[in-house]
């Protein structure tokens, strides 16, 4: 009798444990290759585009302050350039790391909205980076940047 117990107990916990694993296989597990998205999601691009011509903008500041300070007649003169230029420059150099920050936070968040709503679509219980996977997982990569793409091209319609 105590044999037959320890069986049904047994055999009612293979099928609890059944039923769990069944579960997390049920839907699966997609991958996203968020460095693919980054260089071919149009906003990140045309940011991507906006950074090399502020560091352009910010070189040839340097450029210019560096000349003017070499310019300098005296070393007073030159002092009060390279305060005034430098001070000048870590403004410049603030507002516009500032105005990045924001721009790809709202990038980031846009992707992430993206990279959830086809997980949802598609039922997905685990999203995961591609480049810390090895194998396995439906890559929804490109699922994303179309959505992310034609979303931007209705924005810039509007």
């Amino acid at each position: 009798m105590k044999m037959f117990k320890r069986t049904i107990v047994l055999l009612a916990v293979m099928s609890v444990m059944c039923g769990y694993s069944a579960k997390s296989y049920a839907a699966g597990t997609a991958v996203v290759d968020l460095d693919k998205i980054r260089e071919n999601y149009i906003v990140s691009q045309e940011l991507s585009a906006d950074l090399r011509v502020k560091e352009t903008e910010l070189q040839k500041f340097v450029q210019n302050a560096q000349k003017q300070i070499q310019e300098a007649k005296t070393p007073l003169e030159k002092k009060n350039l390279e305060e005034k230029l430098g001070e000048q420059f870590n403004i410049k150099r603030n507002a516009y790391a500032k105005d990045q920050s924001q721009k790809w936070g709202v990038i980031e968040d846009t992707v992430v909205k993206s990279i959830k709503e086809i997980s949802a679509s598609k039922k997905f219980d685990l999203i995961l980076n591609k480049q810390v996977v090895i194998d396995g997982g439906s890559d929804i990569t490109d699922e994303v940047i179309a959505k992310l793409n034609t979303q931007a091209k209705a924005s810039s319609k509007k």
